[in-house]
């Protein structure tokens, strides 16, 4: 990805806001220095999975919620905190980061030969000059992914290369994880967990 030159910094009644990003994944933390946006990072202290039992669209957007107040309780005042999340959807189920192996050789059987959906939410919260924290946007980028038919054989190879550690369906897009798809219907970052136009264009909008 090529850095943005449209990005400028965030203020609000005459106040630069300092941007941070709930969640210490260098993934994100990657999509954010390429675009150019300045940040610091720090991981939420809660655990969002506690959140349960929701559709996994909304599971999404309340626990990128849920990540960024986390953080923005402990930030300084005129913070911009973005939280982000991603749940893999599929036939009404939720699919969570593999635990294992083998857990992420179940996913990938159940997928394969099915088009699924990662719902990527991303949320703003603003700490206010006061130190008061508001959520002011929130937004969830729906990606259809489509597998190929793969045998038992392919996916227990492609488990082995160990790019399924932290990733939600098992797979990652960014390595050989690109080759078990017949159709993918969204950008790498939104894929990868967070939605940079979207974020950008938010960004941009805080004035």
């Amino acid at each position: 990805m090529t850095q943005s030159k449209q990005f400028t910094p965030p203020a609000r009644n005459g106040h630069p806001l300092k941007i941070i990003l709930a969640s210490t994944s260098p993934f994100r933390q990657k999509l954010l220095k390429d675009a150019g946006v300045p940040f610091l990072a720090f991981a939420p202290k809660g655990d969002e999975k506690t959140i349960a039992g929701l559709p996994p669209k909304i599971l999404a957007a309340k626990r990128a919620e849920f990540k960024a107040i986390d953080v923005a309780t402990h930030a300084q005042p005129d913070s911009l905190v973005i939280g982000a999340d991603q749940v893999l959807g599929f036939q009404g189920a939720s699919f969570d980061k593999s635990t294992s192996p083998h857990d992420a050789l179940e996913k990938l059987r159940k997928l394969r030969g099915q088009t699924h959906f990662l719902h990527s939410a991303f949320c703003l919260v603003l700490v206010h000059h006061s130190g008061s924290c508001e959520t002011i946007y929130e937004e969830v980028v729906d990606i259809p992914m489509t597998m190929h038919p793969l045998s038992d054989e392919e996916l227990t190879n492609y488990v082995a290369t160990g790019e399924w550690q932290g990733c939600v369906g098992g797979y990652r897009i960014e390595g050989h994880g690109r080759k078990l798809f017949s159709n993918i219907g969204g950008v790498d970052s939104a894929i990868i967990g967070l939605p940079m136009a979207e974020l950008q264009s938010a960004l941009n909008k805080i004035r």
